[in-house]
């Protein structure tokens, strides 16, 4: 392959290859999609890639792979966070200082799981609840990767804070917060993570960043096994600050590395910032031959335009548009408020098919996950007579096998059958804990017996979870055009929210009753509607993402549209068409003489 030098202009954000100006002017301009053009860089650069080996490639576009591991400590960092309240539920201090009062005159009250600890463990999904709408507005309006950075931020703060924490409430409202800017990131890291990748890599990219949960999770786990040991009598608030380091570190490498999305620019109608920013992500992944111009982006979104626009919803679109323009007059407030007003846009014009089943799949598996909240404690009161930290960090530790799992089938199976693999087998498994759980309340030697089996069978819930989350987030990232990507998904994790501050309010009167069987059938019901859910879902699999929001059943197929043009890019669409045509036919023309 023979190298093209290049060129920047004296605007610093238009590329164009150097060589005989002659040989440029007889090339017909391309009409390429950013998922096209992205697609076609990386492809371009696997040959290459396997004659160096994964590792030395790695080394050398450093730049590129490092914005999916800066995405993948973000998520991680949003794991500690979410993963925080297992442990300290179960430690003895955490207990006394929070649950029980810590006041002189509390010191005889009773441990206070059913309120005040119930309160604690749901705190952060009332905060995401809300987030869940604003955040995904937010992410569509003022941009993914602000957004992200703003949550990053914020949460590095407020965990240190809550390290501090003096009373139940004073940590409820900082879990809170911390709910609210965990939904911040979450809208940035998924979205950010689906739209610079390669289209045809796009699930394997998607999932190593969401399996970095995993790693949130372990990194939560050792620490507890430290600090807390045996007893569970470790320094809660130390545990707290370990706890926020990863966001921490996330913030950084974020706003050193990561770029914000041309899809994102392309929504906003900024097609030069859009074609600036796909020629630095394929800069970054390694070698370009010809790079996009503004024109060849353009004259692929007026073809998508005209596809758009011969459906039956052509009009809507157009009228949608004029909207969008007048509401960025009014500045970004009033262009928030537009936007969360047309939160219905999700719902209409068929796409209640896709939302809905969706907003039920988040809704059942957070009603699912609501168990894994409460791991260490019910270690604690099966009476395994093993190390309940210990357990858990064995437990934590299957979500590597259940990344792999994922990660290896996400593209082969597909997204929706993952989703009700992963809601199968978790009931089954909640099932089998159930009635070990039965077992080991009415037997004298008590669990001393059953602690591997428990285990095991906690193993294999966790597994089915990794299988499912990671699923349903690529399905969810990829049913919705771009210019609601981020708020559709927010919608479908609001959903989900609900229901985990919900649920922790079931489950923690359970978990003091000691109702533990009870608490495991439930969950197990829970996880047989979410197989009818998520089978009601559309799956995306090698699907190409939407950026057009009023297609037709045909035009979906193309790929990109271009209800992200701008009223003033449209006002000269067509007659920059008509030159380019006629540019085009002299240029054959020339070419064949």
């Amino acid at each position: 392959m023979t190298a093209v030098a290049m060129d920047v202009d004296t605007d610093g954000n238009q590329f164009r290859p150097l060589g005989n100006d002659d040989d440029i002017q007889h090339q017909p301009p391309r009409s390429i999609s950013i998922d096209d053009y992205l697609d076609s860089v990386y492809h371009q650069n696997s040959a290459a890639r396997q004659r160096k080996g994964v590792i030395l490639d790695m080394i050398q576009h450093w730049r590129y792979y490092i914005i999916f591991i800066a995405l993948g400590i973000a998520n991680s960092g949003d794991s500690a966070e979410m993963g925080c309240t297992n442990y300290i539920l179960s430690s003895v201090k955490f207990q006394h200082d929070i649950l029980g009062g810590g006041a002189a005159d509390d010191e005889g009250e009773e441990v206070d799981f059913a309120k005040r600890g119930a309160a604690v463990a749901g705190a952060h999904f009332a905060g995401m609840l809300i987030s869940g709408l604003l955040s995904g507005v937010l992410a569509d309006i003022w941009g993914r990767r602000s957004t992200l950075l703003l949550g990053l931020a914020c949460n590095a703060v407020v965990g240190v804070l809550s390290a501090a924490a003096r009373t139940a409430t004073e940590l409820c409202l900082l879990r809170f917060a911390c709910g609210v800017n965990l939904g911040m990131v979450i809208a940035g890291v998924v979205t950010l993570s689906a739209e610079i990748s390669p289209p045809s890599k796009r699930g394997r990219f998607m999932t190593l960043v969401a399996s970095c949960y995993t790693l949130g999770f372990l990194y939560t786990a050792f620490w507890a096994l430290i600090i807390f040991r045996v007893s569970g009598s470790g320094n809660w608030r130390l545990f707290m600050f370990m706890n926020a380091l990863p966001t921490i570190v996330a913030a950084s490498l974020v706003a050193m590395f990561a770029p914000e999305s041309p899809r994102f620019f392309l929504c906003r109608g900024k097609l030069t910032e859009a074609v600036s920013a796909s020629n630095l992500i394929a800069s970054r992944i390694g070698y370009v031959d010809k790079l996009l111009t503004e024109e060849e982006l353009r004259r692929y979104l007026f073809q998508a335009k005209r596809m758009g626009e011969a459906s039956f919803r052509g009009k809507e679109k157009i009228i949608a548009v004029n909207k969008n323009a007048v509401a960025r007059e009014g500045g970004l407030l009033r262009e928030v408020l537009t936007s969360l007003a047309g939160i219905k846009q999700v719902f209409v014009n068929g796409y209640w098919r896709t939302t809905i089943p969706l907003q039920l799949s988040y809704f059942s598996l957070t009603l699912v996950s609501g168990v894994a909240t409460w791991l260490t404690k019910i270690f604690q009161n099966l009476d395994l007579q093993t190390d309940a930290y210990a357990l858990s960090f064995y437990q934590t530790l299957s979500q590597i096998p259940g990344v792999i799992i994922a990660s290896g089938l996400i593209d082969l199976v597909g997204r929706r059958q993952l989703v009700i693999i992963g809601f199968g087998s978790g009931s089954a498994t909640l099932i089998l804990l159930a009635a070990t759980a039965n077992k080991i309340k009415y037997s004298e030697g008590g669990g001393g017996g059953y602690a591997l089996i428990v285990l095991a069978l906690a193993c294999v819930y966790t597994i089915s979870l990794c299988v499912a989350w990671l699923a349903v987030e690529c399905l969810s990232a990829e049913s919705f055009p771009t210019k609601v990507r981020s708020t559709g998904r927010g919608v479908c994790v609001a959903t989900g929210r609900l229901a985990g501050f919900c649920v922790q309010f079931w489950y923690g009167p359970l978990v003091n009753q000691n109702r533990l069987s009870f608490m495991m059938g439930l969950a197990s019901l829970f996880s047989m509607g979410g197989v009818a859910a998520s089978y009601l879902t559309t799956d995306t699999t090698n699907v190409d993402l939407q950026d057009h929001w009023d297609y037709s059943s045909s035009a979906r197929v193309g790929g990109e549209g271009c209800a992200s043009i701008s009223a003033d890019e449209d006002n000269g669409l067509v007659e920059h068409e008509r030159q380019a045509t006629m540019r085009t036919s002299f240029a054959e023309t020339t070419h064949i003489d």
